[in-house]
């Protein structure tokens, strides 16, 4: 599929960026071949094309044409050893306010809308930044494996992500290091996301790990609704709600055929707003959906999942609710496994000195991840489907790269 002119040049504007000026340079001021905002922008658009080593983002920057590159304050195209060396001394204040400049540049363009589901939904959940059996970083999370004797250091960071469209824009990420966990992560990133894009959305869903009476009360203090799941881990909520179930009517369904099996999925749903004994904050009523997965006529699994719910009861058909549900799972299957399969992030660490350069580079990711997938929503579909990513990563760096009349125009 060959890229219009018009698509083209939509991709170069937005490609450009905007760096905050906390967005510091933290080299000598003195010898410099490459501008320091021009080094990260290279980067970052490499990620986005899915060149995460940091050699194939050197030849990305030296593919770029000489007046692209001059455009940017590149010199003959950076070595992988000058980007390692930006990237262990990079700070990362200002990363997140460059992201949300985008963002909002993407929001006045009409390419970040509603458009899955009628209210705006913000799901948050833990994301894996940064792993190693081999070293460590300060700050960072240690597991004993004693029974392997391997000791592992971890870098994790909670993501909020608008799954309510298309584009699944990651709009935050605050990292979780050592002796903090997802639920206090939540509670610095929410009401940032609110100050910021409190407009986008109206319901909050969180897993288990957000499930507790503190987040509760943050997000109805907001003046919005929350969606998290229950998990045994409180004891004494999951086995109330679990009990309340018994003879309760079917309240919507859905089938699925996926790899040859029969998915069937059921929700039931209960009114709490009276029952004393819940003691959770707003709850307005529990939600079960039972997952049946089927092969051949036969039973291959059965799931139950609850739910903490403070949406009033009248503001969304059982439809909608069970589609609600489903569409909590799109920060796993939208956001999460791009960023893993099609952009590398677990497998690719191109630098890990420091806590603070594991996090830089996560934001570099993001902002890729954001322009990778403005990029492709507004790509025309294949078979009545979203392209896939490879084939838009393919196009995307076809316009940076191959377009170079198209791409020195922009930047001119």
């Amino acid at each position: 599929m060959a890229v219009t002119d018009a698509q083209a040049r939509r991709a170069l504007r937005r490609a450009e960026m905007e760096w905050d000026e906390e967005v510091e340079d933290p080299r000598k001021a003195r010898n410099q071949r490459h501008a320091h905002h021009g080094l990260l922008s290279a980067t970052a658009m490499a990620f986005a094309c899915g060149n995460t080593c940091l050699r194939r983002v050197e030849d990305f920057a030296a593919d770029l044409s000489a007046r692209a590159r001059r455009k940017l304050g590149l010199g003959r195209g950076p070595s992988d050893t000058t980007l390692y060396r930006l990237l262990s001394l990079q700070r990362p204040e200002g990363l997140r306010r460059t992201a949300w400049k985008k963002l909002r540049e993407f929001y006045d363009a009409k390419v970040i809308r509603n458009d899955l589901f009628r209210l705006g939904v913000l799901s948050c959940d833990g994301k894996s930044l940064w792993a190693s059996s081999r070293k460590t970083v300060e700050g960072a999370k240690t597991l004993h494996d004693k029974k392997h004797g391997v000791i592992t250091s971890t870098l994790m960071s909670e993501r909020a992500v608008l799954t309510s469209s298309s584009v699944r824009p990651c709009l935050d990420s605050e990292i979780i290091g050592a002796g903090t966990g997802e639920s206090p992560a939540f509670r610095k990133l929410f009401p940032r996301v609110v100050e910021e894009f409190g407009g986008l959305f109206q319901v909050v869903t969180g897993d288990a790990g957000l499930t507790c009476s503190e987040n509760a009360r943050l997000v109805t203090g907001a003046k919005k609704y929350y969606l998290f799941t229950l998990g045994e881990n409180l004891h004494r909520l999951y086995a109330l709600v679990s009990s309340m179930f018994e003879g309760a009517l079917l309240k919507a369904h859905c089938t699925e055929l996926r790899d040859g099996d029969r998915i069937r999925r059921e929700l039931y749903a209960i009114t709490v707003s009276d029952v004393e004994e819940l003691r959770f904050p707003g709850a307005q009523q529990v939600w079960m959906l039972r997952q049946t997965v089927m092969r051949n006529g036969e039973v291959q699994s059965e799931k139950v999942r609850y739910f903490l719910s403070s949406i009033p009861p009248a503001l969304l058909t059982p439809t909608e609710q069970l589609a609600l549900i489903r569409l909590h799972w799109g920060i796993e299957n939208g956001h999460n496994w791009t960023m893993d399969v099609a952009l590398d992030e677990d497998d690719r660490q191109p630098c890990q000195l420091t806590k603070d350069a594991v996090e830089v580079v996560g934001w570099l990711r993001i902002i890729g991840y954001n322009l990778l997938a403005a990029w492709r929503a507004k790509l025309p579909p294949k078979d009545g489907k979203p392209l896939s990513w490879a084939r838009s990563k393919e196009l995307l760096r076809d316009v940076l790269i191959s377009n170079r009349e198209a791409l020195s125009a922009t930047l001119s």
